[in-house]
């Protein structure tokens, strides 16, 4: 998720594809980690990112699409873990290189 964030932010907004298509998957990737999304939005990451690599001006798009293709082709079942737990089964300040003061 926050590598998505990062290509949406670095988007010089140039072409359609990458402003657009980024906007999109992290959309969708925060419904996924919310809980809130479908085993369609799988799909709909797939397809979107078939529309954006190969598309755009420059590199950066297909940076932020390939992980995605590629985590879904060999995690699958961690995306589905998140469906059916209703959400991120993992905390997401454990995968920080950091710790809170006082924790």
């Amino acid at each position: 998720m926050r590598w998505t964030e990062f290509y949406k932010h670095e988007s010089c907004g140039k072409c359609t594809p990458c402003r657009e298509g980024t906007w999109w998957l992290v959309q969708i990737l925060k419904d996924l980690e919310s809980g809130k999304g479908t085993e369609a939005d799988l799909d709909k990451l797939l397809d979107l990112c078939s529309n954006i690599m190969g598309r755009s001006f420059c590199a950066l798009a297909d940076g932020a699409a390939s992980p995605i293709v590629s985590s879904l082709k060999y995690f699958r079942s961690e995306y589905m873990e998140h469906l059916h737990n209703g959400g991120c089964p993992l905390d997401p300040q454990a995968s920080t290189l950091f710790e809170k003061a006082g924790v």
